[in-house]
């Protein structure tokens, strides 16, 4: 049966509650998922309450955003204690950072002319932690920008007016909070970094694995991972990254082909972790 280990829900910046993420894998026949949102654990009770009684096996993890020499490098943790005091220390740190980015962001524009309130955002994150995509969605409903995407070009990417850096751990920092809670760290999405000349030094700082296979990651980048992996014994990881209709790529659950000795592997890796760490 097939699996997803990379989904995101309104937890974060996903578009489906956990209970609707485990409903719909579920009905897509898919035996295990991964709860991984960004920089939060806050919709992983409700996963494994729901995937409890629907038979789908639902693993606690996250997405920690981070740095290596100034590249953006998400890091998933697989099998984390999601109660952990630490952990839950160290989220709130981004949280908080989100959250003034959050300001800044809709203080830049008000300059701008865009009249969108911090209120506004807030209505559509929820309980969630602030992210751009929160604030993209009211620049859509409001009919300031024509799509999702267009809200990144104009006003929140990169190179666009109102963007602003926010606070994350670097990398080494944050491999050692998904260790510290029990997990196992794995590089996201590598083929959209591009910092393959690194691996050794990842590795180095401890990373458990690479997701081969990812939305973003045609044929010819699966293999080149794949390859890259068993030249380093890297744990093998893949899943659809979906964060609901609404995104980029759209809704897109279970739709990477991810075989499901890719979750046995992760889980026997897990039990040898398990019995190595003081945890």
């Amino acid at each position: 049966m097939p699996v997803d280990l990379h989904i995101h829900t309104t937890a974060s910046d996903g578009g489906l509650s956990p209970k609707q993420v485990v409903e719909l894998a579920s009905r897509l026949g898919l035996s295990t998922i991964a709860i991984s949102d960004h920089d939060t654990v806050k919709g992983i009770d409700e996963a494994l309450a729901y995937g409890k009684k629907l038979h789908v096996k639902v693993i606690p993890a996250l997405e920690l955003s981070s740095k290596f020499n100034s590249r953006d490098i998400h890091v998933l943790g697989y099998f984390i204690d999601h109660k952990s005091k630490k952990l839950l220390k160290a989220l709130k740190h981004l949280r908080d950072s989100r959250f003034e980015r959050a300001v800044k962001i809709i203080n830049c524009l008000k300059k701008n002319g865009i009249a969108i309130s911090l209120d506004d955002v807030l209505a559509v994150a929820g309980s969630a932690s602030i992210g751009r995509p929160h604030i993209a969605r009211v620049l859509h409903k409001k009919n300031y920008v024509e799509s999702f995407a267009d809200a990144f070009n104009k006003y929140l990417g990169k190179d666009a007016p109102c963007y602003f850096e926010k606070f994350v751990y670097s990398l080494k920092e944050a491999i050692g909070i998904i260790h510290e809670a029990g997990g196992l760290a794995v590089f996201a999405h590598p083929g959209l970094a591009k910092v393959d000349e690194h691996i050794s030094d990842f590795i180095a700082m401890g990373l458990d694995g690479i997701e081969v296979y990812h939305v973003d990651h045609p044929p010819e980048v699966v293999a080149h991972y794949k390859k890259l992996a068993k030249e380093y014994n890297l744990l093998i990881v893949g899943g659809s990254d979906c964060h609901g209709e609404a995104s980029r790529h759209g809704l897109r659950l279970g739709t990477i082909p991810v075989p499901d000795e890719v979750a046995d592997g992760l889980k026997a890796a897990q039990s040898t972790h398990q019995a190595h760490s003081p945890h």
